[in-house]
């Protein structure tokens, strides 16, 4: 009798320590299946947080400005990696002009007014700084969403666009 007690004791003890094992697995899955990442665009200096989305390896960032001395549209498209970096793929401009691109190992196309250089190579990026102007920056978007408009950031700013570990 006493042996058929200890059996069902060490029984009851196991269903309890199955029970916490799934607890557990079920708290720890959605953070190891999650991407884990986040664009965040932030102020350099005072570390105030502007926006954040979540992204995933294969999503499109881009940037849409006017060039600050040929007053053309130019747009810049990076794709996220797996190593949670932004590769550059494809640029677009009105015209050439000062700084602007001219003779990149690509291919090239002309569509809508824009001169795309496509299939880009090499240029990866860990984050983005610059010293922000709401009058030239128009949108940041995400696979063609806007997350952020230009006016939306502080004029003169010091302003940080990284990918985020989501933990």
């Amino acid at each position: 009798m006493e042996r058929l007690f200890t059996g069902l004791r060490f029984m009851r003890i196991c269903t309890c320590l199955y029970k916490v094992c799934l607890l557990i697995f079920a708290v720890l899955l959605p953070v190891s299946c999650s991407s884990g990442n986040a664009v965040e665009i932030s102020n350099q200096v005072t570390k105030e947080r502007y926006c954040t989305q979540t992204v995933q390896t294969g999503d499109v960032l881009s940037f849409e400005w006017e060039h600050s001395f040929e007053h053309v549209l130019w747009k810049e498209f990076y794709r996220v990696t797996d190593e949670h970096t932004f590769k550059l793929f494809t640029i677009a401009v009105q015209g050439f002009g000062a700084g602007i691109p001219a003779e990149m190992d690509c291919t090239y196309r002309y569509e809508d007014g824009l001169i795309y250089m496509e299939h880009i190579e090499g240029s990866v990026f860990k984050e983005f700084n610059w010293i922000h102007s709401q009058k030239h920056l128009k949108t940041i978007t995400i696979n063609d969403a806007v997350l952020i408009r230009g006016e939306e950031l502080p004029q003169r700013a010091k302003i940080r666009l990284s990918l985020q570990r989501d933990f």
